[in-house]
């Protein structure tokens, strides 16, 4: 049986909703609107936004969102304990993927790297490394903050750091 995975096209070109209403497909205001937003919970309200008036995000709007989560100060006016951006970015692409069908690509894979390299964020870095073609200049500068992490004697993390391992315990 085959799925329904949003709006199909229409008659005249123009797309329809499964209910038979017009989807507007002109993201080009909400992607302004997002990048208005000093704060990026705001810019998540835009999409929400968007949703209600039966204009689907896509990829371009995502990444607009994941710019914003990048660039802003926080999440809201009043900074949240614990507050983490690259967590923020992670349930975007999990609301793209799973929500909307939508792939994350480069731009959207650079935004998060950029982030876990500006909040040194290294081995989460190497992660994305991995599953992902990332660029050399992103390469360099997680590489420079692991060598940094290293050299400050914080390559590992504190409470690791700190465990004696079984061979290092001295029995009498």
């Amino acid at each position: 049986m085959a799925r329904f995975h949003g709006a199909a096209p229409a008659a005249g070109g123009r797309k329809k909703d499964l209910f038979g209403y017009d989807v507007d497909t002109n993201v080009a205001p909400w992607i302004e609107k997002i990048k208005a937003c000093k704060y990026y919970d705001d810019a998540g309200e835009v999409l929400v936004e968007m949703n209600v008036n039966n204009c689907p995000p896509d990829i371009t709007t995502y990444n607009a969102t994941l710019q914003k989560i990048f660039e802003s100060p926080s999440k809201a006016s009043t900074p949240v304990d614990n507050e983490s951006k690259f967590c923020a970015m992670m349930d975007l692409l999990e609301e793209m993927e799973h929500r909307n069908r939508i792939k994350p690509n480069d731009v959207s894979w650079s935004w998060v790297m950029k982030e876990l390299i500006k909040s040194k964020n290294f081995r989460i870095g190497y992660v994305i490394q991995a599953m992902w073609s990332c660029p050399k200049d992103l390469i360099d500068a997680n590489e420079a903050n692991a060598q940094q992490a290293k050299a400050e004697g914080k390559e590992h993390p504190g409470h690791l750091s700190k465990q004696v391992g079984l061979f290092d315990v001295k029995i009498q």
